[in-house]
């Protein structure tokens, strides 16, 4: 009896979700939060007709048409209110989700920091030149941002202490998203886009832009402050020292993490990696301690 209510439960549960959504979640495992929409009709320019999502068996997702969030929460007694916004990796062709968002989640749970996994939308199916990708890609992350403030209190969080963080392709977005947010429209009807999308921080994972050398984002004063991490072998590893030295300009606080190992690589989380203490594996407390000395006097 008590089998068949949770077969009957799990199916109500998933009623809702797409096929690929209850594939990635079985494939996660018992535990995994659910996707919520990032708009709760179509997203602003929504492909008809979009081929549909393809979940892989290494939990990578392929085709995304449907932007989501996935709030990965610590214990409600251990949260300091501090989120990321976790955008994957993939050449903004898909999303290593679990490499890049899972892994995170358990690494910044326990240290009481939220994980928000970004589902933003790729291509295919969206047949769109670089500068065509990252413009529709900014949508989805401007309002992820927006939708966390106005879950923050839900969820526990300080709405001042949501940041992004993004691996490669999820980087060029954070990135894009530091140099481009907006501070919410107060006229709009939707009670969400009223909200800032402006980062509170934004981090770059072997950031990446099409492997050229050139810093390609226009950042403002008021941009965010920006923590880096990247490999020497990371080629061209120029792009990361010309954004810091940009936003030094500024006057923005920045700081650059450079490893001799890790390759492209050289933040993912993975739990071996954590375990034996990979040097590129340690900047979530070193992220966690330089944002906390920002504007503190020496």
């Amino acid at each position: 009896m008590k089998h068949l209510l949770f077969l009957l439960f799990t199916a109500t549960a998933f009623a809702q979700l797409s096929p690929s959504e209850i594939e990635l979640m079985q494939q996660l495992g018992p535990g995994t939060p659910e996707p919520i929409l990032l708009w709760p009709d179509k997203p602003p320019q929504f492909m008809k007709n979009a081929a549909p999502e393809v979940i892989k068996d290494n939990q990578t997702i392929q085709s995304v048409s449907v932007p989501t969030i996935t709030p990965y929460l610590p214990p409600a007694d251990k949260r300091t209110g501090m989120a990321l916004v976790v955008c994957a990796g993939g050449g903004y062709g898909g999303h290593a989700w679990k490499t890049h968002v899972v892994y995170a989640a358990q690494v910044f749970n326990p240290m009481g920091v939220a994980v928000i996994g970004l589902k933003y939308r790729t291509r295919p199916p969206h047949i769109l030149p670089n500068e065509g990708i990252q413009a529709l890609t900014l949508l989805d992350a401007k309002r992820a941002m927006r939708l966390v403030r106005h879950r923050a209190a839900e969820w526990g969080l300080d709405a001042a202490k949501i940041g992004v963080a993004g691996y490669s392709a999820g980087a060029n977005l954070a990135m894009n998203l530091a140099a481009n947010f907006d501070l919410g429209d107060p006229q709009a009807k939707d009670l969400i886009d009223r909200l800032s999308s402006r980062p509170a921080f934004a981090v770059g994972l072997g950031t990446w832009h099409w492997r050229k050398p050139e810093n390609p984002f226009v950042f403002k004063p008021n941009s965010p402050p920006v923590f880096l991490v990247h490999a020497t072998t990371d080629k061209p590893v120029e792009i990361a020292t010309n954004i810091i030295a940009d936003l030094k300009k500024l006057g923005v606080p920045a700081r650059l993490d450079l490893h001799e190992e890790g390759g492209h690589g050289v933040g993912n989380l993975i739990p071996t990696r954590v375990k034996h203490h990979f040097p590129g594996a340690q900047w979530p407390k070193v992220l966690v301690e330089w944002l906390g000395s920002l504007g503190k006097k020496p």
